[in-house]
């Protein structure tokens, strides 16, 4: 088997060009059982949710997924559930300092954002936890960090949660084909050209055919089946990005040429939303960064989950009573697809391979945060956290530990996080409501 460089790509006619996935052939000969990089996920879904509905019961190693973890059973081995943390919060309403501080520990500066019985916020005050990480790795990809989206909204404090520095929100993106354009695309491929193949209903992988050939000739038998399968999953991601996301969509105005759907449509959600998490899943499997961020929708999201049967936005639905058992039924709804998202990314994680004989989510660390524990009181004590993957050995999975009653900030979580990705940072965030990492969680 001949060796590849980690930079090849799959180029054919007119500048197309394809980026090529870890391959055994790429590893350095003298360094064969090396160990893939380290690679960080941040999942967010919005207005809190139900403890009663969301929190596990039994021991920390032998318990029993509550109602809205349930999606999350096939890979329960592999998560760490984490109960008890408070989200302290500074500036602006619940929601402006709970998505702010979600992830940066830190309080909002005073700006132009007027919430609800608060003065006006701005942005947050440090950076967030992921921007941390990759500042640390320093990983010599494309891209630092990706920042994905769907349905994110405004450019307010309400619609950002990753943050580079101090009044530095960075956007996520929420449109799949500027995704495809901006991260895949203009990488290697001039837009003209992939407009042009596009416009005569040609795949990009069939203007590197003979290149394929060509590395293919080159491969072992299980680099091969990564290959086709990596390719398999461009034209899949392709085809998709060329077919309406919603049926009916009045904005894919010329189905014959197959236009971009809108990807803002209400009913569009989980399909942007799943072809946002291939192509997150693609991009690390390609190494085109190794920090990425998945926003589902935005703090005080009117997400109408009409696809259950829920019509009422979910922004609204949060507020209602505890005693409402339409509202309490519905939220469960809601918060478990959210859960059955996390499960599918997990999946989607542990099926691509990854460097010698492993896959993504044996070195990666996703974590699933929200920025209030319970909507209809905008609280963020026991915010709901959940870890999934180890990050190489750094953390046990398979748990379910609370800190209830011991009074502990979720900044110290957030320093557990970081030395799991081998930073060995003591605090994070504002200083004063940090005490260090937490005990139990590595």
């Amino acid at each position: 088997m001949k060796r590849l460089s980690r930079r090849t790509i799959l180029r054919g006619a007119a500048g197309a060009a394809i980026a090529l996935p870890w391959l055994e052939a790429m590893w350095p000969r003298k360094a064969q059982a090396a160990t893939p990089p380290k690679r960080f996920i941040v999942m967010f879904s919005p207005n809190g949710t139900l403890p009663g509905q969301w929190t596990p019961t039994g021991t920390e190693t032998s318990f029993t997924l509550s109602p809205i973890l349930t999606p999350l059973a096939p890979h329960q081995s592999d998560i760490v559930v984490v109960e008890g943390l408070l989200q302290e919060g500074g500036g602006g309403d619940g929601h402006q300092n709970g998505i702010g501080g979600m992830l940066t520990g830190s309080p909002l500066n005073p700006g132009p954002f007027a919430g609800v019985g608060a003065p006006p916020a701005g942005w947050a005050t440090g950076p967030s936890i992921d921007q941390r990480i990759s500042q640390a790795l320093a990983a010599p990809t494309p891209f630092q960090s990706l920042e994905l989206g769907v349905q994110v909204g405004s450019a307010d404090n309400w619609g950002r949660m990753i943050y580079q520095a101090a009044n530095q929100p960075l956007p996520p993106t929420d449109d799949p084909a500027q995704v495809y354009a901006t991260v895949f695309s203009d990488l290697h491929t001039d837009p003209a050209v992939l407009a042009h193949l596009r416009t005569r209903h040609k795949s990009i992988l069939d203007a590197v055919g003979g290149e394929y050939t060509r590395i293919g000739k080159q491969l072992g038998s299980a680099d091969k089946q990564r290959l086709d399968a990596h390719l398999a999953a461009v034209r899949e991601i392709e085809t998709r990005l060329t077919t309406s996301l919603v049926d009916n969509n009045a904005a894919c105005h010329d189905p014959t040429v197959k236009s971009f759907a809108t990807p803002h449509a209400n009913d569009s959600f989980p399909a942007v939303g799943a072809l946002q998490m291939d192509l997150l899943t693609m991009a690390l499997a390609c190494d085109l960064t190794r920090v990425a961020s998945l926003q589902w929708s935005r703090s005080v999201s009117q997400v109408r989950f009409t696809w259950l049967g829920v019509p009422e936005g979910h922004h609204d639905l949060s507020h209602r009573s505890d005693g409402d058992t339409d509202a309490v039924t519905k939220l469960t709804q809601i918060n478990t697809w959210y859960a059955q998202q996390m499960a599918d990314l997990i999946a989607r994680l542990k099926n691509t391979p990854d460097g010698a004989g492993g896959t993504l989510f044996d070195n990666t660390l996703l974590l699933w945060s929200n920025e209030l524990a319970k909507g209809n009181t905008h609280s963020r004590q026991d915010a709901p956290y959940v870890l999934a993957g180890n990050a190489g050995g750094g953390i046990r999975t398979g748990r379910f530990v609370s800190y209830e009653g011991q009074g502990l900030p979720h900044n110290n979580m957030m320093v557990s996080l970081l030395n799991a990705m081998d930073i060995p940072d003591t605090t994070f965030g504002k200083k004063e409501w940090c005490t260090g990492p937490l005990t139990g969680l590595l």
